[in-house]
């Protein structure tokens, strides 16, 4: 507990506490554009649905770089009319710049997924020959740098009349101090 004084008013008692905060140092927006090309026994695409799993974040000089790996999830329709699933998985990596960053212990990183889209284009199965899936992965990624640092809040104010430095209230006639 720390006493603040005053000259004019009353003595306020300030209780702290010191916490780890995370105070924010930037954020940038990165793009991830994924080429791939799958050979698939389908005459049609119902959908297919990516997810990003970012596995691991390095700090350089000036660079973030993030890795991990696309998974997808591709359901579609075979030659004999029934519906299949299949799941893919493909690696990433994703280099974001910011300016005047220096790599740090103290610095962390969080990524948080904007938008992810593929876009594809199907050269169908014919007879005894494999059909073939063209992809583009699009993603966009919201990169945030934060620093975790030692901080020092109020968590208690207690206000306190200055009573002992006052004058006397007042004295009375027949006593004796």
């Amino acid at each position: 507990m720390s006493v603040v004084y005053s000259s004019s008013g009353p003595q306020l008692y300030v209780q702290k506490e010191r916490i780890y905060a995370l105070i924010h140092r930037g954020e940038k927006t990165g793009q991830l554009v994924l080429p791939s090309v799958t050979c698939l026994h389908a005459v049609k695409i119902d959908r297919i649905r990516p997810k990003l799993l970012v596995e691991r974040v390095h700090l350089f000089k000036n660079k973030v770089v993030i890795g991990g790996t696309v998974k997808k999830e591709i359901f579609f329709v075979d030659p004999e009319n029934r519906v299949r699933y299949r799941q893919e998985k493909q690696p990433f990596s994703l280099v974001v710049d910011f300016p005047g960053l220096k790599p740090d212990d103290n610095l962390e990183v969080q990524t948080h997924l904007l938008e992810a889209r593929v876009d594809y284009v199907l050269h169908p199965a014919r007879y005894c020959l494999p059909g073939s899936l063209r992809q583009i992965v699009v993603a966009r990624l919201l990169v945030v740098i934060a620093e975790k640092r030692q901080v020092e809040i109020v968590t208690k104010v207690d206000l306190f009349p200055r009573l002992w430095s006052a004058s006397p209230l007042g004295r009375f006639k027949g006593c004796s101090y």
